[in-house]
């Protein structure tokens, strides 16, 4: 583990292998009334009994925060598109998207960080960062274009994280509404709970029955401890 990341390590003290999944806490999107926020599944994996095995699984998190974008519109060229197979419960399609991400700063009480990205939608893309004013304390924003988002949303705007393979997972995010300043407060918190999600899947958001990560209390990493009685135990670390 570096400085400039998490460490999540999840083991298992129940009789079963177990699937655990990642996902962050819900961000604030001040700028929105009432948005409809999804989340991701950041991370899943599975393993067996800890105490009999020594296995266990590690998570690992960058500290550095991302905006991040979306796009399932066929306008962008055919050499960024990624294909991707979606089962819904009628047919199998073929789906196409493209993702962006950039590295940002959060505004401050104080100072002149680069808080805010401009997105482009042909080809999707983030501008470099620079600073604009009336940002809230914790929140970065994005600059959105005019686009038309009926009849489903083609777009979405958020906190994003790049996964180890460096492809890039939305994961606390919204249908922007278009030509406006998309305001983002996230919050560097995550929660482990049992179950099969795999990487990039939209998960329900439950904080329930789930063990809860908070990195802002200082701590760098979080040993989580699945319980023979279905419970959890988090013990935070330096």
């Amino acid at each position: 583990m570096t400085s400039s990341s998490y460490q999540i390590n999840v083991r298992n003290q129940s009789q079963t292998t177990q699937y655990f999944y990642l996902f962050q806490k819900q961000a604030a999107f001040p700028s929105m009334t009432n948005p409809s926020v999804l989340a991701s599944s950041l991370c899943c994996q599975s393993v067996g009994n800890y105490g009999s095995s020594g296995a266990q699984i590690n998570f690992g998190l960058d500290r550095q925060v991302y905006a991040g974008a979306l796009s399932t519109m066929q306008s962008a060229p055919p050499s960024q598109l990624i294909a991707l197979i979606a089962l819904d419960a009628n047919t199998r399609s073929i789906v196409t998207r493209t993702t962006a991400a950039r590295a940002i700063t959060l505004t401050t009480a104080s100072g002149s960080p680069d808080n805010c990205t401009s997105l482009s939608l042909d080809p999707l893309g983030l501008s470099v960062p620079a600073y604009q004013s009336g940002i809230p304390t914790g929140a970065f924003a994005m600059n959105v274009p005019t686009y038309t988002p009926l009849p489903t949303p083609e777009l979405y705007c958020g906190v994003a994280a790049l996964n180890d393979d460096e492809s890039i997972i939305l994961s606390s995010f919204v249908a922007p509404a278009p030509n406006a300043v998309l305001s983002c407060i996230p919050e560097q918190v995550f929660f482990v709970k049992t179950g099969y999600q795999p990487a990039g899947t939209v998960v329900p958001y439950d904080e329930t029955n789930a063990a809860r990560c908070d990195f802002t209390t200082g701590y760098a990493s979080f040993t989580v401890t699945y319980n023979a009685n279905g419970t959890f135990l988090v013990t935070g670390g330096p």
